[in-house]
């Protein structure tokens, strides 16, 4: 009859209701698919990135630094002292130890496995660690730390308490070839040393010392040296 207006029955009812359900499980596979593929582009991003830490030796100049996380394998600019900086090379996967004595010289320590030094049985450091020792380096030589003194300790891990002359060889080659690549980063060779720690195996611990910074003398300043020529 015209004019008038027929209220919905239960079948039209329940339409609506799939129709809904229906919207709501495209949304649902909408934003799985799009979290897969964000997934998926982080992977691509992450290869690019160890391809370009690959050639270029993974040192990437960080300008500034927002926030306490790791920004690059670089030394980082604010970082309020030598500690500091160090510290902030290295993730929280890895065992980072700072303390500090009477005297009040400040020490830090730091386990890596030997794992990501070497390759099988080779003394050759792999590329990523001689990107991390250059990081390290970079820190020490910088000129806002040039008053600070340091010592750098490369303890390698052994085995048992005592494993022999033949069984310490190849771990003392890994040792000086661990002090020579400080070296080469222009780290003086009186501050550096190498030992070994027994019933340590599988980890490489590096162990910074830090005496109290001494205020550079007046006529050490390079100002200085060019008014005394």
């Amino acid at each position: 009859m015209a004019g008038v207006q027929h209220q919905p029955g239960p079948r039209q009812s329940n339409s609506h209701i799939m129709a809904l359900l229906s919207l709501k499980v495209l949304l649902l596979a909408f934003f799985i698919l799009l979290n897969a593929l964000s997934s998926f582009e982080v992977e691509r991003s992450t290869a690019v990135i160890d391809s370009v830490r690959e050639a270029f030796r993974g040192v990437v100049p960080a300008q500034e630094s927002m926030s306490a996380a790791e920004a690059a394998l670089d030394v980082m600019e604010g970082s309020e002292d030598v500690v500091e900086a160090l510290g902030r090379l290295f993730d929280d996967s890895l065992p980072l130890v700072e303390s500090e004595d009477a005297a009040n010289s400040r020490f830090l320590q730091i386990d890596i496995p030997i794992s990501d030094f070497f390759s099988g049985d080779s003394a050759v450091i792999t590329g990523q660690a001689l990107d991390t020792l250059g990081a390290i380096a970079a820190v020490l030589t910088d000129s806002r730390f040039a008053n600070q003194d340091y010592r750098v300790d490369l303890l390698y891990g052994l085995e048992g308490p005592d494993s022999g002359i033949e069984g310490r060889l190849p771990a003392m080659r890994r040792a000086a070839a661990l002090v020579t690549a400080l070296e080469a980063e222009a780290l003086p060779s009186a501050r550096l040393s190498a030992g070994f720690m027994p019933s340590f195996p599988g980890s490489v611990r590096i162990h910074f010392t830090f005496p109290p910074a001494t205020a550079e003398a007046p006529g050490d300043s390079a100002e200085g040296r060019q008014t005394d020529g």
